[in-house]
C-alpha cells in the first residue's frame, strides 16, 4: 500500500503534547517549594490548565495515526514487533534503570527486589509517569477489537450515523468517569483478582478510562477532511468550554489551595477522570489541533516536529532529566531569589532541552532505537 500523506499537524502536536508533560511534571514539583505563595499557586494553576491536555492528547494522537496509517487489512504479528522494539524494550530498559536509582538504603539491589521488579514492570510502578505507558500498551494489545469495532461503524453507517455513534461514546465514556468510584467500590466487593485491581489500584493506568480520546483520534483518522471541517466549524464552541471550564477550575484550584493551616498549593481538584475535566480536555485537543493547523512559522514548526520526533524517549528520560535540573535551583537560583515561578520555568526548558538532545543523540547510535525507540532521520512520521 502506498505511504499517505503526512498529516502536518500531527508533527507540531507531538511537540506541543511532550512539553505540556515536562511543564506539569516540573509544576508539580515547585508547587511544593517553601517559597511558594498564592498568588505562584494562581499563576502555576493557569499553566497547568493550559498543559493539562498532554496526555489525553497523545492518546488521541495515536489513535488518529493508527486509523490514518492501517490499511484494510493488519498484519497483527508485524505491528506488535514494532511496537515491541519501538515502545516496549525502551520502557523496559528505563524501568530498570528508574528501578535501581531508587533508593533502597544500604542493601542495594538484590535477588530478593526481583518479584518487586516484576510487579513495577507490568504496573507501570517504576516510577511515576510510567502509567501512560501501561496504558499506551493496552490500545496496542487491543487494537484489532478497535479497528474491527470502530471500521464497522464506519463502513455501515453514512456521515450523520458516525457523528451518532461517536456522541453516543461519549456520553458511555462520561458516565463511566462519573461512575468512578461506585465502579471501584463494586470491584472491591467482587474481589476477583488483578481484574479487581485494574479498577481500584491501577484505575488510573486502566485502558477504559482514557478510551473515548482514542476512539476521537480513530474517527480523525478515518477522516481528516471532515475532522478538520468540523475543527473550523465548531471553533466558537470548543473555544468557549475551553475558557469557561478553564477559569472554572483555577478558581477550584484557588479554593483548594487555602487551607486551614495556611496556602498549601495541591491540585487533586483537577483529576483527569472527571467529567468536566473530560469535556475541558476534549475541547483542548481541539484547541490544541486548531493552533497547530494555524501555524505559519517554519522555525517554530520544525522545532516542534523535531521535538515531537524524540518526544517517546523524551518521556521515558525526562523525569531522571528533572531530577537533575534541580541542581542549579537548589545552589544557584534561590540564592538570585528568583521568583518560584521562574525558577519553573528555567527548570522546564532545561529538563526540555536535555531530554530532547540526550534522546536525539542516543539515537544516532546503532542500539540506539533499543533505549529511545525509533527517532525519524530528517522528520517525524
Amino acid at each position: 500500500m502506498p505511504r499517505k500523506e503526512r498529516i502536518a499537524e500531527i508533527e507540531s502536536l507531538r511537540g506541543i503534547a511532550f512539553a505540556a508533560v515536562v511543564l506539569q511534571h516540573s509544576i508539580a514539583h515547585y508547587s511544593l517549594v517553601p517559597e511558594a505563595g498564592l498568588e505562584d499557586g494562581v499563576l502555576l494553576a493557569m499553566l497547568l490548565m493550559l498543559s493539562k491536555f498532554a496526555v489525553p492528547l497523545f492518546i488521541f494522537i495515536t489513535g488518529m495515526v493508527l486509523f490514518y496509517n492501517t490499511g484494510d487489512k493488519l498484519n497483527y504479528g508485524r505491528f506488535m514487533q514494532k511496537r515491541l522494539t519501538d515502545v516496549i524494550v525502551p520502557y523496559i530498559i528505563w524501568s530498570l534503570i528508574y528501578f535501581t536509582l531508587a533508593p533502597r538504603g544500604w542493601n542495594g539491589f538484590g535477588w530478593q527486589d526481583i518479584p518487586d521488579l516484576g510487579l513495577k514492570l507490568i504496573t507501570g510502578k517504576t516510577t511515576s509517569h510510567f502509567w501512560y505507558i501501561i496504558m499506551l500498551i493496552q490500545f496496542y494489545l487491543l487494537f484489532p477489537l478497535f479497528l474491527r469495532a470502530i471500521r464497522y461503524v464506519y463502513n455501515r453507517y453514512e456521515a450523520k450515523g458516525r457523528t451518532i455513534s461517536l456522541l453516543i461514546s461519549g456520553v458511555v465514556y462520561l458516565v463511566l468517569a462519573d461512575q468512578l468510584r461506585n465502579i471501584a467500590k463494586f470491584m472491591e466487593w467482587l474481589n476477583v483478582p488483578v481484574l479487581t485491581d485494574a479498577f481500584t489500584t491501577y484505575a488510573d493506568r486502566n485502558f477504559l478510562y482514557f478510551f473515548f480520546y482514542f476512539v476521537l483520534g480513530a474517527a480523525a483518522g478515518l477522516s481528516v477532511q471532515r475532522w478538520n471541517e468540523w475543527i473550523q466549524r465548531l471553533r466558537w464552541v470548543y473555544w468557549a468550554v475551553f475558557i469557561v471550564l478553564g477559569l472554572r477550575f483555577i478558581y477550584m484550584l484557588m479554593q483548594e489551595f487555602q487551607k486551614p493551616e495556611g496556602i498549601r498549593i495541591t491540585f487533586y481538584t483537577v483529576s483527569l477522570i472527571r467529567p468536566d475535566m473530560i469535556l475541558f480536555l476534549i475541547a483542548s485537543i481541539m484547541v490544541m489541533y486548531q493552533l497547530a493547523g494555524k501555524l505559519r512559522n517554519i522555525r517554530v514548526t520544525r522545532l516542534l516536529a523535531w521535538i515531537g520526533g524524540v518526544s517517546y524517549g523524551g518521556y521515558l528520560m525526562h523525569m531522571l532529566m528533572l531530577r537533575y535540573s534541580y541542581i542549579p535551583d537548589e545552589q544557584f537560583y534561590v540564592a538570585l531569589g528568583l521568583n518560584p515561578v521562574v525558577r519553573m520555568i528555567i527548570t522546564w526548558l532545561l529538563a526540555l532541552t536535555l531530554s530532547c538532545v540526550l534522546t536525539w543523540l542516543i539515537s544516532r547510535v546503532s542500539w540506539g532505537k533499543w533505549i529511545v525507540g525509533t527517532v525519524p532521520k530528517s522528520r517525524p512520521d
